[in-house]
């Protein structure tokens, strides 16, 4: 009986403290008219200081009592207090609280068990196609081990937070996205690549006969299941509608400014333009050579880097590397798309902490470059669901066919 006193002790504490408060709240709520809050407010009062005389009497008493019917009218005093402290708190206090609360569960349900992705670049093509919006599966890699062959969410690996200030780097790296106006940058891209290797493995790149080959612990992969086959051709892609950085003295957000830039995407040679699987293009958008002929980049043929020395120009092969071993806590990671991929070749071993979880599906796809499906229904209303939704891609699940031998069967982690 003496802990449930102590309990019941705490709960008048925090009544009585608060007790004036609660009193002039419900008296300016008959003023001003609130009847029912009014009615409320006055209920609960009286109920509590009822509930609070007999739990009173019953330990003054020195009576034997049933301790389960003590346990449940203190229950019943703390519901009540519970209900008249939180009606009384100001409109305002209740939003924030609010606002508060649902901010923190979206926070660690889009940190620990999925989030919602924009694919900006083709670098996935043809399993991920640009303008796909993908759900992202986070919860799984706290349960089992990342593995061959799977289509990772990752952090741009060579992305440099500005840590000039506690704010902005929370802000980039948990938002993400930037208010100029405010002075809060942007955050890194989020980039899906395929794993190739786990920690411990040894992986090499050659080039044999004219063609781009990966070795892992020795054995040549057969990445014939989602390495895109297809060409890939120049296209010049606008988007944005605001054709300057600045109005007065503010910056244009990114994402409004109109630019047109080259994309390289994937096409079907053996189909016209109109019938093309994967991308909506037209004559005007492809960039040609002198001849008149498309530019187009050849599937499974080395992808050269070309530099400046004091020693004269020279080109290097990013297909061509290895062996060498990868470290624990570190990934190799490349593009479905290898012609117009930046992935391990170019800046190395991928740091599992800027793994966030697993490509499961697509939620829905919208052909166009924009960063927001609206724009691209703005400028063209007429075609919008007929041309540009790819409604076949709603729901589609994403994986790659990995041809399965002794070599990719386990994760081999160290």
């Amino acid at each position: 009986m003496t802990n449930l006193k102590s309990k019941f002790e705490k709960w008048l504490s925090k009544f009585n403290s608060k007790k004036e408060k609660f009193k002039k709240t419900i008296e300016k709520w008959q003023a001003k008219g609130k009847t029912k809050l009014y009615n409320q407010g006055s209920s609960l009062v009286q109920e509590i200081e009822t509930l609070s005389n007999e739990l009173q009497q019953d330990f003054v008493s020195g009576k034997e009592q049933d301790k389960t019917l003590i346990k449940n009218k203190i229950k019943k005093f703390k519901k009540l207090y519970k209900e008249l402290n939180e009606i009384v708190k100001p409109i305002w206090q209740q939003w924030i609280e609010a606002i508060v609360v649902a901010g923190v569960l979206v926070f660690a349900i889009r940190t620990f068990i999925f989030g919602l992705y924009h694919v900006p670049t083709g670098s996935a093509e043809p399993t991920i196609l640009v303008g796909d919006r993908i759900w992202g599966n986070k919860f799984v890699y706290f349960v089992q081990p990342i593995k061959y062959g799977e289509i990772i969410i990752c952090d741009d690996p060579e992305f440099v937070y500005d840590k000039s200030n506690p704010i902005k780097y929370y802000w980039q790296k948990y938002v993400g996205f930037g208010i100029p106006i405010l002075g809060l940058p942007d955050g890194p891209t989020n980039w899906t690549k395929t794993i190739i290797g786990v920690p411990g493995d040894i992986i090499e790149g050659k080039i044999e006969n004219g063609k781009t080959a990966i070795y892992r612990n020795g054995k040549k992969l057969d990445e014939t299941g989602y390495v895109n086959p297809y060409p890939l051709i120049s296209l010049k892609k606008t988007t944005g509608f605001i054709d300057m950085d600045k109005i007065g003295p503010f910056a244009i957000p990114s994402f409004l400014r109109k630019k047109t830039e080259k994309e390289f995407c994937t096409y079907d040679p053996n189909k016209s333009l109109q019938d093309q699987p994967f991308y909506n293009m037209t004559e005007e958008e492809i960039i040609k050579n002198p001849d008149g002929t498309p530019v187009l980049l050849k599937p499974y043929t080395p992808t050269y880097i070309y530099s400046s020395s004091m020693f004269g120009d020279y080109s290097q092969s990013i297909d061509s590397f290895g062996p060498i071993k990868i470290p624990k806590g570190h990934y190799w990671a490349m593009g479905n798309n290898r012609k117009n991929s930046h992935d391990s070749r170019r800046w190395g071993f991928l740091p599992e902490d800027l793994i966030h979880g697993r490509v499961s599906f697509v939620i829905y796809s919208i052909d166009s470059n924009e960063p927001i499906w609206l724009f691209e229904f703005i400028k063209h209303p007429i075609d919008f669901f007929t041309k540009s939704v790819r409604w076949n891609r709603f729901f589609k699940p994403i994986k790659n066919d990995i041809k399965k031998d002794e070599n990719n069967t386990t994760s081999n982690f160290i």
